[in-house]
């Protein structure tokens, strides 16, 4: 999956800053902060030649390897730093489409999970991403992630732990991006605040990139110190390569 994380990090875009407005925004409670995970794996795979949700990873397909780290973020997890909260992986949506019965079954099951048929894969990974957020309740923070960027539940946990502190800092931010080495990666997550514009993206507008672009002041990348937040699986070769080197047993 092509990174979406707006623009090149070396010369990112300067728009003016818009804060969007409160609407549709439901506060959190008691210093709970939800998150909600959306997994893409609705596509078709064409440059892999093989659908990438039922590849293997680690003994598993990758479909249920990622949604099995998610799973691994406790769903109450208490942070007790100076702006003391709790993180709650609510929720996990997995967005199928291509082969979605196979990719279904291959999926863990689980109270916390659900799936979501997008049943015009084919038009692209937009609407799949407005798919998922269909399974997002109001007044939660968004994290998306595709099927082919596998990763660690320690790389999932400290980004959301990161998000979630700026925000209980009020650094205004509205999207958090992994990265590492100096370069923007995934999971990304977006704040509730974003809503109504996630619901709005289009392929044709490039995405989720324009929402990050139009908001770059507001986004903060946060760097992982682990080089598996920038494992994209597009082709053979690449799938190949991080195969042998963290597919097999690990990281």
């Amino acid at each position: 999956m092509d990174n979406t994380s707006g623009a090149p990090d070396n010369q990112p875009p300067h728009p003016t800053p818009h804060r969007p407005s409160m609407h549709g925004f439901v506060p959190h409670q008691s210093g709970v902060w939800p998150v909600v995970a959306v997994v893409l794996a609705a596509g078709a795979s064409t440059r892999m030649g093989a659908p990438k949700a039922l590849l293997p990873w680690q003994g598993q397909p990758l479909a249920s390897y990622v949604v099995s780290e998610l799973l691994r973020v406790p769903p109450d997890q208490a942070h007790h730093g100076h702006d003391g909260y709790v993180l709650r992986l609510e929720r996990i949506v997995v967005v199928v489409g291509h082969r979605a019965d196979e990719v279904m079954a291959s999926v863990p099951a689980d109270p916390r999970v659900t799936t979501v048929v997008n049943r015009d894969w084919e038009a692209g990974k937009s609407g799949s991403v407005v798919a998922g957020l269909s399974g997002v309740p109001v007044g939660r923070h968004t994290l998306v992630t595709g099927v082919d960027q596998p990763r660690p539940a320690s790389v999932i946990q400290a980004v959301v732990a990161n998000h979630m502190e700026g925000t209980a800092r009020n650094d205004g931010r509205l999207v958090t991006i992994a990265g590492a080495l100096g370069r923007r990666g995934h999971p990304t997550i977006f704040s509730p605040l974003l809503r109504d514009e996630l619901f709005g993206i289009e392929e044709a507008t490039l995405g989720l990139r324009a929402v990050i672009v139009r908001h770059e002041a507001m986004v903060h990348t946060f760097d992982t110190g682990d080089e598996m937040a920038l494992l994209n699986l597009n082709t053979p070769e690449q799938y190949g390569a991080a195969y042998e080197l963290h597919g097999r047993t690990g990281n």
